[in-house]
């Protein structure tokens, strides 16, 4: 099983029951709720949030992590019909509410760009390098010869957009890093085919990776924000509206803060 297999097993099994088949068996008692979300909250949405909401909800979460700009694209393309999308750029959720698709929408949450760094031996040495967070230790870091960075792609993640932003603002070249699909970013750095990589606060702090925050204005945590929208046509529009308030104040909201996320809007 290759890489890409084994980050998205489990994600893929439970949108495939959206998307292409019935309930998954033992769960015919859970009302679903499908939800599209940006990749880099998937160790939240696929262990403690899917176990909350069937424990103390009686809901059976049904996800698919993708980059934001490719959900966007699919359910504009009539590919995808989730009941909910959390989006980690609110541009995405306005390209859908433009053509009519958004019912409600509410931007909630920001993040950090950080450098998480591979649990070897090498990404250790690489993180006490850089751990005082200056722009001059990041940067050498940076520069360090051979170095194998991780990014997402620009045109399908919002994330690859932003890192190529980053390295604007550090007078980096564009080009630095090698590109890798949202979904397989984390795997990539857990296993050490990277030893460095571009990511968002939440990620590290749900994987618990060692991680620098990116210095001055390149973390661009006043842009780095979860917007979660409900679909104007979703299959299940109770089950949407019960998702959408465990997250913006229940159980999920303490769940998503342990994992990183600084909630923006206070929610009743």
């Amino acid at each position: 099983m290759g890489i890409t297999a084994r980050m998205r097993t489990l994600a893929g099994l439970l949108a495939a029951l959206l998307f292409l088949g019935g309930p998954a068996r033992g769960a015919t008692t859970l009302a679903p709720v499908s939800v599209a979300y940006a990749g880099s909250l998937v160790t939240p949405m696929e262990g403690p949030i899917a176990t909350a909401l069937a424990a103390r909800d009686r809901m059976r979460f049904i996800g698919e992590p993708r980059g934001s700009k490719a959900i966007a694209n699919l359910i504009l393309q009539g590919l995808r019909s989730p009941d909910v999308f959390i989006s980690a750029d609110r541009r995405d959720v306005a390209r859908l509410a433009a053509r009519g698709l958004v019912a409600r929408a509410i931007t909630f949450a920001s993040a950090s760009l950080v450098l998480g760094f591979a649990p070897t031996r090498h990404g250790r040495a690489l993180y006490a390098a850089a751990k005082s967070g200056t722009r001059a230790a990041v940067l050498r870091v940076l520069r360090t010869p051979g170095l194998r960075i991780a990014r997402t792609d620009p045109a399908l993640d919002p994330k690859g957009a932003r890192t190529i932003e980053a390295l604007h603002m550090l007078g980096l070249s564009p080009s630095l890093g090698v590109v890798f699909p949202e979904e397989d970013l984390l795997v990539r750095l857990e296993t050490g085919e990277a030893d460095i990589g571009f990511l968002y606060s939440t990620e590290a702090v749900a994987r618990k990776l060692a991680y620098v925050r990116l210095p001055g204005k390149a973390s661009l945590s006043d842009k780095i924000t979860y917007t979660l929208a409900i679909l104007k046509h979703a299959p299940h529009p109770q089950a949407a509206e019960r998702f959408a308030a465990f997250v913006l104040s229940g159980a999920g909201r303490r769940i998503l803060e342990a994992s990183g996320i600084t909630y923006t809007t206070h929610h009743r």
